[in-house]
């Protein structure tokens, strides 16, 4: 723990920096004094109050146990609303090594940031502090659009409702912004965000947008608080708009979204909404001027603005933390049995910032599915096509789902038996760039690779107990299947799975065994599509501490 006589005598230890005031604790431990550093030149020495957490140097709810604070530097970069030093220190078990460390990330900064006035390239979005508006949290998510906007534009915007969330024991209101519809000029243009028809056909509310003149920047870096400071940012057009939307929806809404947006340094636009309520709007009308010269005009009142939370949900944000390369992302996919295998790899794919997958199998999902593959229960029995769409559109906004007929079965099938018109099977299946065959269906995957399909199928199957996983790139995929599996041996026929009723047995693994393998080799398949490694048939192992890829 540290004490004030320690924090003295480290600080009598570091270069540059000297004790103004001793640290003294209040009654809950905190300890708090003053700290002088040298800057050095023609550069004015800075002073700092310095605050330390009785816990320090342990962070509680991922606050920094240690504060360095001097509002007059606020305008300098990385210097919070309250004046504190934002940083991020490496971390020490040690109290008297984290406090030297501490100490020399300040000096750091000083030298970067206050002497050389140091800008990072990265772009901060304004900082917003989201607070409850009567007693409810609201975010809007929206994505880029895929027309570009006019400036000084204005006009509706229409957003769905997303599930509900909860924080601090207070509801949050979820929204998705669909499309911007400008009109600033007479003829309305509607400008659609770039995500998913399934968040595009959701019902729509309406609220309104103003594409702002600069920036509603405090410090350029802090959002404007009060609508006194906000007033000249918006034009005249775009005041009288806002009045006009309140008296057409007056007695239809209680409250609107107003979408208020500036430019950033990448051309880019970026959306920070307030909530207005209809019973106590900011914004009023008023004459100007006398006689023939009189005219209504519209302003905001003063108070303080009710900013609510706004995330960008486009794709180069949604994705940005991780994803698979942009040429995979943008094939067409086809996903042929989503079972146990299938299932997850359509949830992995989508995760990873697959764009079109559509997907195909004959079955049910029923509660028996559920324990091994990406389904949940409480959606109950339906066809798993339709249910593993619904999850992979809860999982991304970005990804566009369809699915094939069970009927595909027969037609192909029957084709196949008839010995004729295979060149429709090949361009029944040529319309997908990568299809991932997990059907287990032997039958099918002699009929596909006897087509001519010139789209890259891929064939995963799984050994009981899922002691291997086998994946097999056409062309010649059944020849492949064949030698692995006599290769590996297996006893493919006891000890199965046998379900409630006369239905072929299953085998026997949980959703661990198998979704271990399955990402394993997904994340070769994906490498191997995207040519950063051979593209070659393997089989994947395991002993006691390894998965093993053995490749053919």
């Amino acid at each position: 723990m540290m004490t004030a006589d320690k924090i003295k005598e480290l600080i009598e230890t570091v270069d540059r920096v000297s004790l103004i005031d001793a640290f003294v604790a209040d009654k809950n431990g905190t300890l708090s004094g003053k700290i002088k550093v040298k800057s050095g030149g023609n550069v004015h020495d800075t002073e700092w109050s310095v605050k330390i957490s009785p816990t320090y140097p342990f962070r509680l709810m991922d606050m920094e146990p240690i504060h360095f604070i001097n509002s007059a530097l606020i305008d300098y970069s990385h210097i919070m609303e309250n004046g504190s030093l934002c940083k991020h220190p490496a971390e020490y078990e040690n109290p008297e090594e984290q406090f030297v460390h501490d100490l020399g990330q300040l000096i750091e900064w000083i030298d970067e940031y206050y002497i050389k006035e140091k800008k990072d390239e990265h772009y901060e979005h304004l900082v917003v502090n989201h607070n409850l508006i009567r007693d409810q949290y609201f975010t809007y998510c929206f994505a880029e659009t895929q027309e570009e906007f006019e400036n000084e534009d204005y006009g509706f915007v229409s957003y769905a409702n997303i599930a509900q969330g909860r924080k601090n024991k207070k509801e949050i209101l979820n929204f998705v912004v669909q499309k911007f519809t400008s009109t600033k000029q007479v003829r309305k243009i509607e400008n659609p965000c770039r995500i998913s028809r399934a968040y595009l056909n959701l019902e729509s509310n309406y609220g309104i947008y103003c594409l702002l003149k600069e920036a509603p920047s405090a410090h350029n870096k802090f959002i404007i608080k009060d609508f006194d400071s906000l007033k000249d940012l918006f034009s005249q057009s775009q005041k009288d708009f806002i009045h006009t939307f309140e008296k057409q929806y007056r007695n239809k809404i209680q409250y609107f979204p107003l979408f208020c947006g500036y430019k950033l340094p990448d051309g880019s636009i970026h959306w920070q909404a307030m909530v207005l309520h209809m019973d106590d709007l900011p914004i009023e009308p008023f004459h100007i001027g006398t006689g023939r010269n009189r005219v209504w005009h519209t302003d905001f009142k003063s108070g303080k603005i009710p900013w609510c939370q706004t995330e960008d949900i486009s794709y180069k944000y949604f994705f940005g933390r991780g994803a698979m390369p942009q040429e995979l992302a943008d094939k067409k996919i086809l996903i042929m049995g989503v079972g146990a295998i299938g299932s997850t790899i359509a949830e992995s794919l989508t995760r990873c910032g697959a764009k079109r997958i559509t997907v195909y199998d004959i079955d049910d999902k029923e509660p028996g599915n559920v324990c091994r593959s990406a389904y949940p229960f409480y959606s109950g029995i339906t066809e798993k096509t339709q249910d593993i769409i619904d999850a992979l559109q809860r999982i991304s906004p970005h990804v566009e789902c369809d699915s094939l007929k069970s009927l595909l079965d027969v037609v192909v099938k029957k084709i196949a038996a008839e010995e004729k018109d295979m060149q429709f099977i090949a361009k029944l299946f040529n319309a997908y760039d990568v299809i991932f065959d997990c059907t287990t269906d032997n039958q099918l995957m002699r009929v596909i690779d006897n087509s001519g399909i010139t789209a890259q199928v891929i064939n995963l199957s799984i050994t009981n107990y899922a002691q291997d996983l086998v994946c097999a790139f056409s062309p010649n995929i059944t020849e492949t299947v064949r030698l692995i599996y006599k290769v590996l041996n297996r006893d493919t026929e006891s000890d199965l799975y046998n379900p409630t009723g006369c239905w072929a047995p299953t085998f026997k693994a949980s959703f661990n065994d198998i979704a271990c393998k399955v990402q394993f080799a997904l994340k070769h398949i994906i490498r191997m599509l995207s040519e950063q490694e051979p593209r070659e048939n393997f089989y994947v192992t395991e002993d006691e501490t390894n998965l093993i890829i053995n490749r053919l």
